[in-house]
């Protein structure tokens, strides 16, 4: 059988689900009404093997389903198109920091404010405001640089989107065989 890469996803979404729906009751309980305890030991030991075979054989269908979704992704390029989308990711937090920094406080009004300090009186200032009025705090980031941020954030979103298509057209695009096994274990859950 011959599902897109696409499909193949949401087959393995359905497959997880399907395992932890499974119930694996391995324990039972009799009492005193309990008309053949024979039968009904032997029916939970049943029922607890065919439960672990039924997650064993969707557990080997999923993970015959990653593989050739890793090497189809490998193959078609999409496994390097995320990695660059995650680099562009990290970039676009970076930037999008330094996009909302303040700007800084302009020389001509840092020296200003230490000026205004140094002639009020000492005694006056740390008596009124205490130590940390004797300090002029600024950002280092420059008007210009925070620009350049902001226009590089829009492009790496630009850059990330036109990625993205790619990443759907291959997903559409490149598929993969589901072995005969895997696809009747699919067929049977209900899966496909």
């Amino acid at each position: 059988m011959q599902i897109n890469l696409r499909k193949a996803n949401a087959i393995q979404a359905e497959i997880r689900k399907a395992i932890s729906g499974v119930g694996s009751k391995d324990t039972i309980s009799v009492n005193e009404f309990t008309t053949s305890i024979v039968d009904t030991l032997e029916k939970a030991t049943e029922e607890f093997a065919t439960s672990v075979t039924r997650k064993v054989a969707l557990n080997t269908a999923l993970f015959n389903i990653r593989k050739s979704i890793a090497q189809a992704n490998a193959t078609a390029g999409i496994s390097d198109i995320l990695a660059d989308v995650e680099l562009i990711d990290a970039n676009m937090a970076v930037y999008s920091n330094v996009a909302t920094k303040e700007v800084a406080k302009s020389f001509d009004e840092l020296r200003a404010r230490v000026e205004k300090m140094k002639a009020a009186p000492a005694d006056a200032r740390s008596s009124i405001y205490g130590d940390r009025y004797s300090n002029v705090d600024t950002s280092v980031v420059e008007r210009g640089t925070i620009d350049a941020a902001k226009q590089i954030v829009k492009e790496l979103k630009r850059e990330k989107q036109t990625l993205q298509d790619k990443l759907l057209t291959l997903n559409v695009n490149t598929t993969i065989t589901v072995s005969q096994v895997d696809e009747m274990v699919l067929k049977m859950e209900g899966i496909v």
